[in-house]
């Protein structure tokens, strides 16, 4: 068992429940995904707090403190650091070189632009609450069904979506502040908006 602060890398299942007291939620990591063998790595993890939390707990020791080499591990292999605009963009302002005293400062005044904000007390409180087992493992995949080279029509009866109306479209919420305007909110500290510029406080 090697333990890496909030997180514990297993190698049985019951090394991890039989730590837990009350519920327990199961959910996956996906490590890598070898098509050519058909195998995949993945880490199972064992936690009383959801995925989102720990994903709070990770983005919140990168910018108040740092992350350890296991750590860093998970947090690399975590879809949501692409996923989610604030962390993709703030990956992308480190890597640029703004000091993460100032990435605190521009993320918390550029909430109003959609960004999210871990305090330093929220990330502390991560920190005491959340603990989370690992237990990496290797599964094989099923062997996809060959290309048949027929597809079907949308007319033709099937599970395929039916193709979309200009009207849902138009409904449909769009992104009004695109990531390279948001982008150098983060990096100069200044966003073009409504004809003028907005700067960080």
């Amino acid at each position: 068992m090697n333990i890496h602060q909030n997180f514990t890398l297993v190698s049985k299942r019951s090394e991890a429940i039989a730590s837990f007291r009350g519920p327990l939620l199961t959910f996956q990591i996906v490590k890598s995904i070898d098509r050519e063998h058909g195998t995949l790595r993945r880490w199972i993890v064992f936690s009383q707090g959801k995925r989102s939390k720990i994903v709070q707990l990770l983005f919140g020791k990168l910018l108040w403190d740092e992350l350890n080499s296991f750590e860093m591990t998970i947090f690399w292999h975590l879809s949501e650091i692409t996923q989610e605009r604030t962390i993709y963009l703030s990956l992308k302002a480190l890597a640029l070189g703004i000091p993460k005293r100032l990435l605190r400062k521009r993320l918390e005044s550029g909430q109003i632009f959609g960004f999210f904000f871990i305090t330093r007390q929220q990330y502390l409180s991560l920190k005491g609450q959340l603990h989370c087992f690992f237990k990496e493992e290797m599964i094989t995949l099923r062997s996809a069904p060959k290309y048949s080279g027929y597809t079907k029509h949308y007319k033709d009866k099937g599970s395929l979506r039916p193709e979309r109306d200009n009207v849902s479209e138009i409904l449909e919420p769009i992104s009004i502040v695109s990531d390279e305007i948001l982008l150098k909110y983060l990096t100069v500290g200044e966003i073009p908006l409504f004809g003028g510029v907005v700067a960080s406080s």
